[in-house]
């Protein structure tokens, strides 16, 4: 049976092996990232499935009901938290599903994990995280949700000042809650990235970050843009779908733009940060689709920049 090895890790990251740290390499050891291929058959049914998802989805991303999910979801997810005496696996958003087909390298797998997307993830973040954020003494999430990459940094850097930032008020009661709860160094606010508050600063030597957030805008990126260009933080780190690198010509990345487009995620974050550097504005450390998704696109590419 195949399964993800470190090298196939550092292929993904578009990483040296060398640059996994020991906490890297135990979160890889102490998971089974086993999967089976798909065999013709079973590969046409998921193709099927994809194709009438894509045909019956009714979700429009940014649309004005999208508020109120937010806004319950992370309420839930609250809830839960308090319930469980503050288990940190109550953070864990149910967009982020088990038990079904997801996308790797090129295809679709059945993984023999049902936490394999999570798990994945959990490795990539801890690659993602300690190669980005370790010089940076205060770091802000914009669009935090359920605070779940707060709680990862908390556990690798603890002596750093965290902020979760969300629209939605629930987001932020939820974070407060989790700092409060486990005593870290982790606060959150209100904060619309559509119409970004001028007045919210971002400190000397600070990092920035979206994960899955800007993808919710709908396109209207541009305003959030401008204002880290003004408050320039050291660096920017986005892990958002990005459209314009998948191959329209192949079925497989195909379907993904169709899904893609079909609910209206954002589009053309990576041509505008390109357009930033070639006017001297901005400076792109690092691009990388990870051939790695859920079962309907791949919401996993970083792009890294800083303004200058």
């Amino acid at each position: 049976m195949p399964v993800v090895t470190l090298d196939d890790f550092a292929r993904s990251f578009a990483a040296s092996t060398e640059e996994f740290s020991n906490t890297c390499r135990r979160a890889i050891q102490d998971c089974d990232f086993g999967y089976e291929r798909l065999d013709k058959k079973s590969r046409d049914e998921v193709i099927l499935c994809v194709l009438k998802k894509i045909a019956a989805d009714t979700q429009v991303i940014g649309a004005a009901e999208r508020t109120g999910v937010w806004e319950n979801g992370w309420e839930e997810n609250r809830r839960a938290f308090v319930a469980g005496n503050y288990n940190l696996d109550a953070l864990i958003p149910k967009f982020i599903r088990e038990n079904q087909p997801i996308r790797y390298d090129g295809d679709y797998i059945m993984p023999t994990n049902p936490r394999f997307e999570y798990d994945y993830m959990t490795v990539f973040r801890i690659w993602l995280f300690q190669k980005y954020f370790s010089d940076c003494p205060t770091i802000y999430e914009f669009g935090c949700g359920s605070g779940l990459n707060l709680v990862l940094l908390a556990s690798l850097f603890p002596d750093r000042e965290l902020h979760g930032l969300d629209y939605v008020r629930s987001s932020v009661d939820l974070v407060n809650t989790i700092g409060k709860a486990h005593n870290w160094h982790m606060s959150s606010h209100l904060f619309d990235m559509l119409n970004p508050d001028e007045c919210f600063e971002i400190a000397e030597r600070g990092a920035v970050f979206t994960f899955g957030a800007l993808e919710q805008l709908a396109g209207k990126t541009e305003n959030f843009i401008q204002y880290l260009l003004r408050g320039k933080p050291a660096i920017c780190l986005h892990v958002e779908p990005t459209i314009e690198l998948y191959d329209e010509d192949v079925l497989f990345d195909y379907l993904a733009i169709q899904f893609h487009r079909k609910r209206g995620y954002s589009e053309n974050l990576l041509p505008r940060i390109q357009q930033l550097e070639s006017e001297g504005r901005a400076e792109i450390l690092g691009v990388k689709r990870l051939n790695f998704g859920s079962l309907f696109m791949e919401g996993y590419t970083y792009i890294v920049w800083r303004p200058v």
